[in-house]
């Protein structure tokens, strides 16, 4: 991919993203990859807490034909370390199926719920013929450096992120924010100046962009 690529990825499928991250991203000629948890297509799923909609069927096709890529976040969301192989092969194999139906396509990339994931489990995505999978493994050294397609890592961007947690993030890959407390007093006072440096050239240029 070109330099300063940035992917962007949503998990689980709530119907909220679809007007507040589909729609945005369209007018703005931008696509993402989202990663469906079939079981709770169409429905409501209790999995941050409270019973929340989800993305339906026919919003599935339509993200898919304006050029957004379907991933498979299994059919069930479970912790994949807490099942056997065959038990974890079957997850992704009948979310896949399902998916396939619906978008009328291939599906070929997977997220492991919770981000949890052991050698089963990439031993299943081989055999299940995925080609790729994305984690959240936090690691000190920024993102992982194997190379592997099944341990691709993702930064981690929540709804309670600050402005300045997610220029750290951006800036960082967050293994430096997300350790910060261990880091020595250089590279503390690198961190600020590199964040100042964000802060004066985007957030500072978007506070002076007339509307």
């Amino acid at each position: 991919m070109p330099r300063k690529t940035v992917i962007l990825t949503f998990d689980d499928g709530y119907a909220d993203n679809y007007d507040g991250a589909f729609l945005p991203l369209m007018e703005n000629n931008m696509r993402a990859t989202w990663f469906i948890t079939t079981d709770c297509i169409g429905k409501h799923s209790d999995m941050m807490g409270a019973p929340l909609p989800m993305l339906t069927a026919e919003q599935l096709r339509q993200m898919k034909k304006a050029g957004m890529e379907i991933g498979s976040h299994t059919c069930a969301h479970p912790d994949l370390r807490q099942l056997s192989y065959q038990q974890q092969q079957a997850e992704m194999i009948q979310s896949r199926q399902i998916l396939e139906t619906i978008i009328g396509g291939k599906i070929s990339t997977f997220a492991y719920p919770y981000g949890h994931y052991n050698e089963d489990s990439i031993t299943a995505l081989n055999d299940a013929d995925y080609q790729l999978a994305c984690t959240t493994t936090i690691r000190p050294d920024g993102f992982n450096r194997k190379n592997h397609p099944f341990l691709f890592r993702r930064v981690p961007i929540l709804a309670n992120d600050s402005v300045t947690t997610l220029a750290l993030k951006l800036a960082f890959a967050e293994g430096y924010y997300w350790y910060l407390p261990k880091m020595t007093y250089p590279e503390k006072k690198w961190a600020r100046y590199f964040y100042r440096r964000i802060k004066d050239k985007w957030i500072g240029d978007r506070q002076a962009t007339p509307e």
